[in-house]
């Protein structure tokens, strides 16, 4: 096993480092002067020139790049046309360096991100814009995923992806990175219709069943003069594999005695190497979404243009017939009880093989101002409002086909809301001085949530009939920041900044109705404050082709509404909130050396961060009932080196080459539970390496073949989970990707185009805490006026 793993990494390695020989080509760029590189197109910040290419002003024209301290990288949508199939958003940065995605299959409502030293379930750690619009969740966290659904993979024009809190107009929450999707809005008359169709072949846990599914998309736009609008209308439907197998770990040897003597349970080691029972899962998954966006643009002068984004969502999730392995003397189906199989003992409880609807209806909107207001100064200011004015979640005591169904159940109603303000002003001239650029601004940012939960004496009519629990509360955050860069000397240049941030916590609360003890029936928290400054500064050198830079940061990231407040426990998990928790502060480094190519860049980021009092949410699952709680971990420590190569056009052939890898390794090196001392993070690959190749067989043929390896992790903080492929545990896996896209000539005016491709080739069968989506197939297609 040894040598295969380290066979592996020799590889990707390779793989990676390919790029330096593949560099070396005759032509060489020629060094711009400083005034040209500020006009260029540079792979490593996707700078665009400020030539106007069409009537519609440039979103890079329009504001100066704010975030040149920070390691960027960016994904166009021509690429993603042509590498991935992409079906929703999270597809676009499937291949972006340091980042790990979960989604566990097409539609799945908690598609967790991770970047960087930040895993996957510290969803605070990274955010996520949508025009300047935030789709992650500041209210919140764990497996609250960003709201990938309020955006269409069709309608992104690039994706970029900040690694770290290097930018003064980026708080805490950027601690892992920030992702900003930058939509398109059209230049003239436009139509789209695509239609996607995709299939799983499953075959897992006592089930081998083909899941399916379908996206279509339908679009139109035009652009009349200073005018321009474009609207669409996005449908995803999808079954996705069963997400929880019903385990236990609570099997002892005994007697049948008074036991439902039972067979079918399927014996299987638990995450930690003990022994447990797979008998059954939780269904088939199945999600239908509806997007309706209108966006419309006036441009107030040639460099000026305002923007107004409305959105609805409506979301609907439920898992189909769940499955029970466990079959009775006389051949009946067991869905709960106390059974005996073998002479082992095990309890199935009674909500294992419940029913659970969520429904969701979410509106978005937000206003945009965006360019130049006088010769020098430059504004972009951005008001968003998210309000899922419903989200409910319907679900059974019992399997509707249990002979002891009574079709009692539990509701739970969530009212979530944010409201976000951000003003950014920048001079790329100040003091009238063409060697110094500032930016400054203020952010607002406040975000509620409360959580009943409601004993139903019917499900299937969702009647709320006895209160079980009440809690939730707010918080806010007032923001200053500013950042100056002096360019002191040809090809040099320095940056400093600060950031300060006025934090509230509001209207904490926790009503346990039915507590024994009375005096903890209603908890209401004290409203709490506190400020903090962060400093900023980085240190750029760019002689030629070649860009050195070292930036530094320290950062402070405050507990939000779901970390302090929002204690619950349902049929489905318990989570016990932690209201004492203080922010989070760190410290971050990183060092980039860039070397530009013909048509790409080889580049190397190495980064090293220091957090104290991190955050996290410690959970684990059994029974299909998650538990988790809110731990504030001493310090952690993280070392990583981040190698990239991206080129097109490899030795003038029509081939396109991308690889990158992350070498990364977390630890805890304080903590007060002196145990977890040592033990690496949880949920941090020490190594992730993407690769993608395309090669263009024809003007209108190309075919693109990707890569996807991520090392095995430990899914506890305990480092305790040692067995691969279980339920509950997460494994290391190498998917192949294949897409190959055909331009149709039916019409001049008309790019139609078909395409098919196939995920996880190998049809690897692996776990990250939930199963993992099985060999996927793809076809598509799209007509384009």
């Amino acid at each position: 096993m040894t040598i295969t793993i380290k066979t592996k990494y020799l590889v990707l390695l390779g793989l990676t480092h390919l790029g330096t020989a593949l560099a070396e080509e005759a032509a060489k760029p020629q060094k711009a002067s400083s005034k040209e590189k500020s006009e260029t197109y540079q792979l490593e910040e996707m700078v665009v020139s400020d030539k106007q290419t069409s009537g519609t002003p440039s979103k890079y024209s329009l504001f100066p790049n704010t975030a040149k301290s920070t390691p960027t990288y960016t994904i166009k949508a021509e690429d993603v046309d042509t590498k991935v199939n992409a079906t929703t958003v999270e597809d676009v940065l499937r291949y972006a360096p340091s980042l790990h995605m979960r989604r566990r299959y097409i539609g799945d409502q908690n598609g967790m991100m991770g970047i960087r030293g930040s895993n996957i379930v510290q969803s605070t750690h990274n955010m996520v814009f949508a025009d300047g619009m935030p789709l992650h969740n500041p209210v919140s966290s764990g497996f609250s995923a960003p709201r990938w659904s309020m955006v269409a993979p069709s309608e992104i024009e690039t994706a970029e992806v900040l690694y770290g809190p290097f930018s003064a107009e980026y708080g805490g929450s950027s601690m892992g990175g920030v992702v900003n999707l930058n939509t398109k809005m059209p230049d003239k008359f436009e139509a789209e219709m695509n239609v996607t169709g995709m299939f799983q072949d499953m075959h897992r846990g006592g089930r081998n069943e083909l899941l399916s599914g379908f996206r279509t998309f339908l679009s139109g736009g035009n652009r009349i003069g200073k005018f321009s609008v474009y609207g669409f209308y996005n449908h995803l439907e999808n079954d996705g594999q069963p997400m929880d197998p019903i385990d236990t770990a609570s099997v002892t040897p005994g007697a049948v005695g008074t036991r439902t003597r039972v067979t079918g349970g399927q014996l299987t080691p638990i995450p930690t190497g003990a022994q447990g029972i797979i008998f059954g899962d939780d269904g088939t998954q199945h999600v239908a979404t509806d997007l309706f966006k209108l966006k419309m643009a006036y441009d107030l002068t040639e460099e000026l243009q305002a923007r107004f984004t409305i959105a609805y969502e409506e979301r609907e999730n439920y898992n189909n017939a769940p499955l029970s392995l466990l079959r009775n003397s006389a051949g009946g189906t067991v869905y709960s009880g106390n059974v005996n199989q073998n002479g082992l003992n095990f309890t199935v409880p009674a909500t294992a093989f419940r029913n659970s609807v969520l429904n969701r209806q979410a509106l978005n909107y937000g206003f945009n101002l965006k360019g130049k207001i006088s010769k020098d100064w430059k504004i972009d200011t951005t008001a968003s409002y998210y309000d899922p004015f419903k989200d409910n979640t319907v679900a059974s005591n019992f399997s509707p086909l249990d002979p002891l169904n009574n079709n009692r159940g539990q509701v739970t109603d969530i009212s979530t809301w944010w409201a976000s303000y951000d003003l950014k002003f920048a001079n790329d001239n100040f003091l009238g001085r063409d060697d110094l650029s500032f930016m400054g601004g203020y952010q607002f940012l406040r975000g509620s949530v409360t959580n009943k939960i409601y004993n139903s004496n019917n499900f299937t009519l969702a009647g709320r009939d006895q209160a079980v629990s009440d809690s939730g509360g707010a918080t806010q955050t007032n923001s200053v920041f500013s950042q100056l860069e002096w360019r002191f000397l040809t090809d040099w240049s320095i940056m400093a900044g600060a950031r300060l941030d006025y934090w509230e916590a509001l209207d904490g609360h926790f009503y346990d109705y039915l507590n024994a003890t009375s005096r903890l029936r209603k908890q209401d928290y004290a409203d709490r404050d506190a400020s903090r400054i962060s400093p900023k500064a980085a240190l750029e050198f760019s002689p030629g082709n070649w860009t050195f830079r070292y930036s530094f940061s320290k950062a402070y990231r405050f507990p939000i509404s779901d970390e302090l407040f929002s204690s619950a426990s349902t049929f489905a998990a318990t989570t016990v909130a932690n209201p004492n928790l203080g922010p989070e502060n760190g410290y971050f480094q990183n060092f980039m050396t860039q070397y530009d190519i013909p048509r790409g860049y080889i580049r190397a980021n190495f980064f090293y961060d220091i957090v104290n009092d991190e955050i996290a949410s410690v959970s684990q699952s059994f029974g299909g009932v998650n538990v988790s709680t809110y731990n504030a971990f001493g310090q952690t420590e993280t070392i990583g080196t981040e190698l990239a190569f991206y080129q097109n056009g490899i030795f003038g052939l029509p081939l396109d080459f991308m690889a990158n890898s992350t070498f990364m390794n977390k630890n805890i090196t304080k903590n007060r539970d002196t145990s977890y001392v040592g033990n690496q993070w949880a949920r941090i690959p020490k190594l992730q390496a993407y690769a993608s190749a395309t090669y263009h067989i024809l003007p209108v043929w190309d075919t693109a073949v990707g890569v996807r390896y991520r090392s095995d992790i430990f899914q506890r903080y305990e480092n305790n989970d040692i067995m691969a492929n279980v339920f509950s545990g997460s494994d290391e896996y190498t998917f192949v990707d294949f897409k190959t896209t055909y331009q149709l000539p039916i019409h001049p005016h008309l790019k139609s185009a078909i395409s098919a491709g196939v995920d996880n080739i190998l049809d690897q069968d692996v776990y990250e805490n939930n199963p993992l989506a099985q060999r996927s197939y793809y076809v598509s297609l799209s007509l384009k006026y």
